[in-house]
């Protein structure tokens, strides 16, 4: 005969899992006709940003493209720096066997490393090494007992944990073609040369059955100017979405992460030098769930049946935070700038910082590689200089960040580089996102049936003698009595400590 239970249904996140995978991925860029020759490369930056992804059988297609930012001096008497921006398409395929659904992952793609050369003065031949980031969130529905029916004579044990239902969740584009002016003292573009983009100040506002999402693309711009001198500008190209959603109320948290997708930065000739038009792809994926505190049964047996179930345990996400450490690195490098030239633009690449979680401590060193373009300011020509910077940094983990899964990433990096002479002031901030969750093993069970005992195998009168990881419930289990009978028996003052060892006195 089958049981009834009061059960509760709740949307839960299996424990996330993190992984990362690098591709080589080559191409060629050819030198437009309407270009002049490429004589040496001076600087290029390689931006891969991911359009789809497919998945079957434990393969993910990757499909994307590369953009390109490549200075380069010109064979060209007149005019010998020159910028060419360009994308290709890619297509690459990630083996995960334990990828099943589309809808459960989010990739992202970052660029780890380039190689480049120049063949000859049309073609520049590149190799990119790319990092993808694989973030597994799979969803289940389980099934918990919140209680049963007073008439089954059942022995249960309760407790309490806080979980995240998630009531829906949801995954969209903002898309535009925005036309940006820059502004007013700035030169007007006749080239651009390096364009280098993130996403800053997002929010997001509740509204009825839709969620307003905000944020500003932040976009640094090198370029050259209507009289052949080089400037840097910085754009925000604010965006906006509303995404409707069904199941918001009072009480409902949102976990929203963003990506660009795509952006293309063009001047538009059809308006003048000074206005830009933004093409961009942001993907949002808005996870919508209420925090709940909720007791439930999570051990039963009976007295005087033998019960038979299903069971399914799996390893939950009960609780997830997050927590920012900063890195602060001041320094001077004396005597690094040649003579006579001056920094025209700067960029910190954290590739090849690695982060490592070591006994409870979280360590953050490698090389940091600041880079800079410089421009000769007696013949106006520009060169790239690296500079390595040395992070060496440990944070201790909080103990609320114990026996969780823990990912760690840099989140943001700011940078400030001031030239002095030929010295330079270097402020760097790295923000390292600690991304905290609690993991809960729960069991989910289902169709619990009562077949006959015989209580004749099991003694009237026992003396057990307990074991590591015994509890009274455990031994009331074992026996097929009630935890309130052998407290009392063995006068038990306290029944949540027992020794391993004593002897604990069961008579049915």
């Amino acid at each position: 005969m089958n049981i009834s239970t009061n059960n509760m249904k709740l949307n839960l996140s299996k424990s996330k899992i993190v992984e990362k995978e690098d591709k080589w991925i080559e191409q060629d860029i050819i030198v437009p006709d309407n270009m002049p020759d490429a004589i040496k490369i001076i600087n290029i930056t390689s931006t891969p940003y991911i359009n789809d992804i497919e998945v079957n059988n434990g393969r993910i297609k990757v499909v994307g493209k590369m953009n390109y930012s490549v200075i380069y001096r010109a064979n060209d008497d007149e005019m010998n720096i020159r910028g060419l921006n360009v994308s290709h398409p890619y297509t690459t395929t990630i083996e995960k066997s334990n990828i099943k659904n589309k809808d459960d992952i989010i990739i992202e793609s970052n660029l780890k490393n380039i190689i480049y050369s120049l063949p000859n003065e049309r073609k520049i031949a590149i190799k990119n090494e790319v990092n993808f980031e694989i973030n597994i969130s799979e969803g289940i529905s389980v099934d918990i007992i919140k209680d049963f029916p007073k008439d089954q004579d059942i022995e249960y044990n309760k407790c309490k944990n806080c979980f995240n239902n998630i009531k829906e969740r949801k995954r969209s584009i903002i898309s535009s073609s925005e036309d940006i002016m820059l502004r007013k003292e700035a030169d007007a573009v006749y080239e651009i040369l390096k364009v280098n983009c993130k996403i800053k100040d997002t929010e997001y506002k509740e509204s009825y059955n839709k969620i307003m999402l905000k944020g500003i693309l932040d976009i640094s711009l090198l370029y050259i100017g209507e009289n052949r001198n080089i400037c840097c500008e910085k754009i925000e190209v604010p965006f906006s979405s509303m995404v409707e959603l069904e199941n918001i109320s009072d009480k409902s948290q949102f976990d929203i992460k963003y990506c660009i997708r795509d952006l293309n930065v063009r001047i538009n000739p059809d308006i003048d030098q000074k206005t830009l038009n933004v093409d961009y792809k942001i993907e949002n994926n808005i996870t919508l769930f209420e925090k709940e505190e909720i007791e439930y049964i999570n051990d039963f047996y009976s007295k005087t049946r033998d019960l038979k179930y299903d069971i399914k345990d799996v390893d939950i996400s009960s609780n997830e935070f997050s927590v920012e450490k900063e890195i602060n690195i001041n320094e001077t490098i004396n005597d690094i700038i040649p003579e006579n030239s001056r920094i025209v633009e700067y960029s910190l690449d954290t590739s090849n910082v690695a982060i490592t979680l070591e006994n409870d401590v979280i360590k953050v060193n490698g090389i940091a590689k600041l880079n800079l373009i410089l421009q000769n300011k007696e013949n106006n020509e520009l060169e790239s200089k690296s500079i390595d910077i040395m992070i060496d940094q440990n944070f201790t983990m909080d103990d609320s960040w114990k026996n969780s899964n823990i990912h760690i990433k840099i989140k943001d990096v700011k940078l400030n580089v001031t030239q002095n002479n030929s010295n330079v002031d270097i402020k760097i901030v790295i923000y390292i996102k600690v991304n905290v969750e609690n993991i809960l093993n729960i069991s989910s069970i289902e169709a619990i049936e009562d077949l006959p005992i015989n209580l004749n195998d099991i003694s009237s009168i026992n003396i057990y003698i307990v074991k590591p990881g015994d509890s009274i419930w455990k031994i009331a289990k074992k026996y097929k009595t009630s935890m309130d009978n052998i407290i009392k028996i063995n006068n038990l003052e306290n029944p949540d400590v027992i020794d391993v060892g004593q002897k604990i006195l069961v008579i049915r």
